[in-house]
């Protein structure tokens, strides 16, 4: 039996989606509802419980009502995150607190592997959104079972789609947030789904090496580059204002346009990130989208 905590999200969901398809047992951990940031791409229980999920209900901040759903699990998947959630669900909460809890029960409940989604980046000097992932790292070697910890770059479709691709929709301005616009490491969601299957049927790593990490980044490229691709495979006359940090942007409204302020005034700080991980792909027999493969897929969903 596999336990999916965060099922409910797009990644998660993929996960469990194709554990099913293989005809594996899945066991989906659903959140009662709390407030949420209104951007995001998330998966219907229903739709897992229809494909042949079993539905089971906890709470990350109360590991009592967790513990129950471990019972005859051999691996768990975490993708849960406070990041488009709202307070009390915070990322300290979930993405730590939450992760090292229920490490400490499945160790305890004899689970095999645990497979933890972290973030490229993640470090005592990472920025807050991402210490947490760090913490909850070494939580998880300290209490919890033998695990993999998976270290993704930028999604695309967050990172490239929203960041990028929603201000398109007012027209074909494109603002960027401050002067600098480091070189980034991009991946395809779609392709981190299938890498957390493969580890999960894989199993646990090897007992000398009981904690392993993996980076996994599929292309690399700055901001001005990829609305310049954008430009050249849509054929719009896209341009590009640099705004400076502090300023919202006017490409978009409502909370949405508040989020992707944040997300480039982040984007903006971050070091020069130039790591590909071909070998991880052939490792796991993967194809990796490249960035020019997802905009290519973006503008043929557009309607003309």
């Amino acid at each position: 039996m596999y336990l999916i905590v965060g099922a409910t999200g797009s990644l998660g969901g993929r996960v469990a989606m194709e554990l099913l398809a293989r005809g594996e047992p899945v066991r989906a951990l659903v959140r009662a509802a709390s407030p949420m940031r209104q951007v995001g791409r998330y998966t219907d229980p229903a739709e897992l419980r229809a494909r042949g999920a079993e539905i089971v209900e906890g709470d990350l901040k109360r590991p009592e009502t967790i513990e129950p759903h471990l019972r005859g699990v051999k691996a768990v998947l975490f993708t849960a995150s406070g990041t488009k959630r709202m307070p009390p669900d915070t990322i300290e909460a979930v993405d730590h607190e939450g992760a090292a809890a229920l490490a400490a029960a499945a160790r305890r409940a004899g689970v095999e592997h645990l497979v933890y989604l972290s973030a490229r980046g993640a470090g005592p000097d990472a920025p807050p959104f991402l210490r947490p992932k760090w913490q909850a790292e070494n939580s998880i070697r300290e209490d919890g079972p033998p695990a993999t910890f998976v270290r993704p770059a930028l999604y695309m479709q967050d990172w490239i789609g929203f960041v990028l691709g929603a201000q398109l929709q007012g027209g074909s301005q494109v603002q960027l947030v401050g002067e600098r616009d480091p070189l980034k490491s991009f991946v395809d969601e779609g392709d981190v789904a299938k890498l957390l299957t493969a580890l999960l049927l894989e199993g646990p790593p090897p007992a000398d090496d009981p904690a392993k990490q993996l980076d996994f980044a599929a292309d690399v490229a700055t901001y001005g580059e990829i609305v310049r691709r954008m430009a050249a495979g849509s054929g719009l006359p896209l341009t590009i204002e640099r705004i400076p940090a502090g300023q919202p942007l006017t490409t978009m409204s409502g909370p949405a346009a508040t989020t992707v302020t944040e997300l480039l005034t982040v984007a903006s700080f971050m070091p020069e990130d130039t790591l590909l991980t071909p070998q991880v792909s052939e490792r796991y027999g993967i194809a990796a989208r490249s960035i020019d493969d997802f905009l290519e897929e973006m503008f043929a969903a557009v309607p003309s």
